[in-house]
């Protein structure tokens, strides 16, 4: 049995090392706002400022991460890269679109099933929802950032995730392991670390890195078990 993510480990990392040198300052300007915004914030409780932090926090990890994805997806598929605004530009409708049908589907429906197995238990609710979300898009947002169609990718990329889980059993625990560490590592040792800029750091860096190699080794797998030519059936030129 191939491990997806995990026998392929070499080729996923040498696939993200090119992106080091953005990656780097994306965490100094992730850095700078959260220092600017908590100087701020500790001279005026004032609701907005903490608004306009989240809000420029947000958007700005949504574009960096369209650009990361999208240039993964270059070096993949051998595509000649395109400037880094047009590459954003590309595909953060997409995956932004992707991300509120994955919402908007998985929430009911997994809702359904908590309140069925669970019942009147509020916080198990909210883990199989927060859990189905970190695993169930896989291979959604890789098939999101090949094909540029949302509807297509979700259900084609939940297809190929339950047709193979026990290949995909290393994903779906780094998966697993990248919402323990948002909702349990992190609040665990923040009151040890701090709110520092070290601290901030370390947790974007490795926010940063299981996202990465979760998606490149979910968009390798999708170019040599689905689309297995030189060119899939579907357009990527991204001219």
């Amino acid at each position: 049995m191939h491990v997806y993510g995990l026998h392929d480990a070499r080729r996923v990392i040498d696939t993200i090392l090119p992106l080091t040198r953005f990656i780097l300052g994306f965490i100094a300007l992730t850095l700078f706002i959260d220092t600017f915004f908590s100087g701020m914030e500790g001279q005026t409780k004032d609701q907005g400022t903490l608004i306009a932090h989240f809000a420029l926090s947000t958007c700005l990890s949504y574009g960096m991460m369209s650009f990361f994805l999208g240039r993964v997806i270059e070096r993949i598929f051998g595509l000649a890269p395109l400037p880094a605004l047009a590459l954003i530009r590309k595909h953060l409708p997409g995956y932004l679109k992707t991300t509120l049908l994955l919402v908007l589907m998985v929430m009911p429906i997994f809702a359904l099933l908590s309140i069925l197995v669970f019942p009147q238990n509020h916080q198990a609710l909210f883990y199989t929802i927060m859990v189905s979300l970190k695993i169930l898009p896989i291979y959604v947002f890789p098939l999101v950032f090949i094909t540029g169609e949302s509807k297509h990718a979700i259900f084609t990329g939940i297809k190929c995730l339950f047709g193979n889980v026990s290949d995909s059993f290393f994903l779906i625990f780094l998966s697993v392991l990248v919402f323990l560490f948002e909702g349990y590592i992190v609040p665990a040792l923040l009151p040890a670390l701090g709110n520092n800029p070290v601290s901030t750091a370390l947790i974007v860096t490795a926010n940063i890195f299981f996202s990465l190699y979760i998606f490149t080794a979910a968009a390798w797998v999708m170019k040599e078990k689905v689309y297995t030519t030189d060119k899939p059936d579907f357009d990527v030129t991204v001219h």
